[in-house]
């Protein structure tokens, strides 16, 4: 169950948006089936990592009964520098998610709902600016949480 009101009108917004198959464009499908959220500053004590992981489960498990058969990849990440969670859709068929760094996949969705929420919303000390080891000391790695939606 979600808690906040402000999760649960993302999912009143994304759970039923059309899906786009471009087997040809991994690009084309991802822009097209990407969402992008992220809270107003009066609602960010009311989200919690917790709602924000059943919210998409529930985006997920939509997205499922609308392809039926048609196997893609669902992704989800937290994008730092814009402050927002996205995810989106691709086909599997792709063998590859359409980022051009380097990426982490990984089945916990908790990992990306706690460094959205924990370490990005809710922290007041935030940075936007790069840190010294992101200006190229060391390379940066993106974490995405991926799942095969059939």
């Amino acid at each position: 169950m979600i808690n906040s009101i402000a999760v649960n009108r993302w999912l009143a917004l994304a759970k039923d948006d059309e899906i786009v198959i471009d087997s040809s464009d991994i690009n084309h499908e991802a822009r097209e089936n990407m969402w992008r959220f992220s809270p107003f500053e009066d609602e960010v004590s009311t989200i919690s990592a917790e709602d924000v992981v059943e919210f998409i489960r529930q985006v997920i498990e939509a997205r499922r009964m609308k392809l039926r058969g048609k196997e893609m990849l669902f992704y989800c990440w937290h994008d730092f520098q814009c402050r927002q969670l996205r995810f989106s859709l691709v086909s599997r068929s792709h063998g590859r998610l359409p980022f051009a760094c380097q990426v982490s996949e990984t089945s916990d969705l908790s990992a990306i709902a706690n460094r959205v929420v924990s370490e990005d919303w809710s922290n007041d000390s935030y940075v936007q600016e790069p840190s010294e080891q992101q200006h190229g000391e060391q390379s940066f790695v993106l974490l995405v949480f991926v799942e095969n939606v059939l």
